[in-house]
């Protein structure tokens, strides 16, 4: 049996290095046939046999050792096998033959624990939590509890159900427009149908600011922060909605867009339809696949093919990094957490790549600082990035 360790930990090295035989990447597979779980992965990378590794080996090995050790925790990463096989084919052959004692890997979702023990705090993730503020400066606390009407607003009910707003428009439209805001702190989320029927998904602190009711033939609303938008269809009556340093201008579409007031860039990333979108001087139509992006302090907008699941996966209820810096990873567990983030000395240049629950504590979601062997600690509230 050592024998047999000793042989598949010498072929496994050999992958890895790029420079076993097809023989023995063959014998490989057929091994892990047997063992290992992800059936799915296998056949990607079966499918896939013979194109080379042709990347540098440190980052890959950073890559490979980050799959490898949040793929064999509780809190599952789903890798982006379909787009890059090569290095999730290697995660999958770790995990496999990690059975065979490769214990110098520790359980990074212990040692995640371990950094917040002393804390005596590990925070939930976000959820279901808002506030409106209706035409008269009155507030409603927003969460998944209750199920109450709120007070008409014009002709229009409002009704909150199932953890989300519903707008439902009075036959006889009211000329007095008025307009009502929908705000999530950091660590909440909500949903929304504004009364033309345009459901709009709001990330962590964000807020929009509509109409009541639609008139004047044309719609349009503000936006602050993160936003999906899921536009209903209307002849002659475009949906805009309001940038602070922009517009996006549609019919009816699905669209994604991201304008935090404290990040460098503005994105907006199409799914379905067509979109025009305006900054400054500049405006550029888009189809579905493509992202436009401007900063924030700049004219030019640049459009660009994007992943689009990885736009909406905080909608969809995870963490999608790709190729992500590190201070947009620890930006978007801040906003989803409710923590602060410091950072102490110079981190380097860190990228990750995976897919994390947003329903787990933060203590799980570190873990993707362990892999990085990026060293941190917690003080109350604020999670504190060493060099």
């Amino acid at each position: 049996m050592p024998q047999e360790k000793e042989h598949y930990q010498q072929l496994l090295q050999r992958f890895l290095d790029n420079n076993c035989t097809p023989g023995e990447a063959e014998e490989l597979l057929n091994f892990l046939q047997q063992n290992a779980s992800n059936r799915l992965l296998l056949e990607e990378m079966n499918a896939s046999f013979g194109s080379p590794v042709q990347e540098d080996q440190g980052p890959w090995r950073d890559r490979v050792r980050q799959q490898l050790l949040l793929a064999a925790q509780p809190v599952k990463v789903v890798p982006l096998y379909k787009k890059w096989w090569p290095k999730v084919a290697a995660a999958v052959l770790l995990l496999a033959v990690a059975t065979f004692g490769w214990q110098h890997y520790r359980s990074a979702e212990n040692i995640a624990v371990d950094k917040l023990a002393d804390n005596k705090r590990d925070p939930l993730p976000g959820g279901n939590k808002a506030m409106l503020t209706l035409a008269n400066g009155t507030t409603v606390v927003l969460d998944s509890a209750t199920n109450d009407a709120i007070p008409s607003q014009g002709a229009t009910k409002v009704i909150r159900i199932n953890g989300q707003l519903k707008y439902e428009a009075g036959q006889v439209p009211d000329d007095a427009v008025v307009y009502n805001t929908l705000s999530t702190p950091r660590g909440g989320q909500y949903k929304i149908e504004l009364p033309d029927g345009t459901l709009v998904w709001l990330n962590a602190a964000s807020s929009l600011r509509f109409p009541t009711t639609f008139n004047n033939g044309e719609r349009t609303v503000e936006l602050n922060g993160e936003g999906y938008f899921e536009v209903a269809h209307r002849n002659n009556m475009p949906f805009k909605v309001q940038l602070g340093s922009g517009t996006v201008e549609v019919l009816g579409t699905r669209f994604n867009v991201m304008a935090y007031q404290n990040e460098t860039t503005v994105r907006t990333t199409l799914l379905q339809g067509a979109v025009k979108v305006t900054h400054s001087a500049h405006s550029a139509r888009l189809i579905p696949g493509q992202q436009a992006s401007w900063a924030a302090d700049g004219s030019n907008i640049t459009v660009s093919q994007t992943d689009a699941d990885e736009a909406v996966s905080w909608k969809e209820g995870y963490f999608h990094f790709n190729k992500a810096p590190l201070a947009d990873v620890m930006q978007q567990l801040q906003r989803w957490y409710n923590v602060e983030v410091r950072y102490e000395g110079n981190t380097g240049k860190r990228e990750f790549w995976g897919k994390i629950p947003r329903n787990v504590r933060l203590s799980e979601a570190l873990k993707i600082l362990e892999l990085s062997n990026i060293p941190y600690s917690m003080k109350g509230d604020t999670i504190i990035i060493h060099q």
